[in-house]
């Protein structure tokens, strides 16, 4: 009797660059979603530090780690950096530079404004305008609808507070995310 070779399906190559242990899980998160829907795509989430502390040296570090990544596999096809806001807010300059080197990478930067926490806040139900002014404040705040949250969270404890209706809610006020997940085809 002749054995059936397993299909594998060829997943496209995404890359999603980070900050830190809670934006990586957040990116496990979203490539756990991909992988639930069978998507056709594979997010490579990459932890940016150590080794890069503000925002321009994490743009410098994704062309790095691409072009590394790149030699071993298929090119990526999709670009993304997940960075807080508030590292480079009221820097005209340095942001205009972060921009330039992340086009001329053809990277695509999703700012957490002012960071990472409320980002997460906004993908709960009734705080989508959320606005905290700081990172305290956003942690405070978030604390309200997740009674629990400290960093580092991991792709588990993510998945066990946030859903897909929550990110879907986040894209509609969030461009360069919304571009992301057009991309991956998790919203229309």
């Amino acid at each position: 009797m002749r054995r059936r070779n397993a299909h594998i399906p060829v997943r496209k190559p995404v890359f999603l660059g980070c900050e830190g242990e809670s934006e990586q899980a957040y990116g496990q998160f979203l490539n756990d979603i991909v992988r639930q829907k069978e998507l056709p795509f594979h997010i490579e989430v990459v932890n940016l530090n150590p080794g890069a502390g503000d925002p321009l040296a994490r743009v410098k570090k994704a062309v790095q780690e691409i072009a590394r990544r790149n030699q071993r596999r298929a090119e990526f096809q999709y670009r993304a950096l997940l960075m807080d806001d508030d590292q480079i807010a009221g820097d005209h300059q340095r942001r205009q530079q972060v921009h330039a080197l992340a086009a001329q990478n053809k990277i695509s930067i999703i700012w957490q404004t002012p960071c990472h926490e409320a980002f997460l806040l906004r993908h709960f139900e009734g705080r989508l305008t959320a606005n905290p002014p700081d990172s305290a404040t956003s942690q405070a705040n978030l604390l309200q609808v997740w009674p629990g949250y400290a960093k580092p969270m991991s792709r588990l404890e993510v998945s066990r507070r946030i859903d897909l209706e929550g990110v879907e809610r986040v894209s509609g006020n969030h461009q360069e995310f919304a571009a992301l997940l057009r991309f991956l085809r998790l919203i229309p």
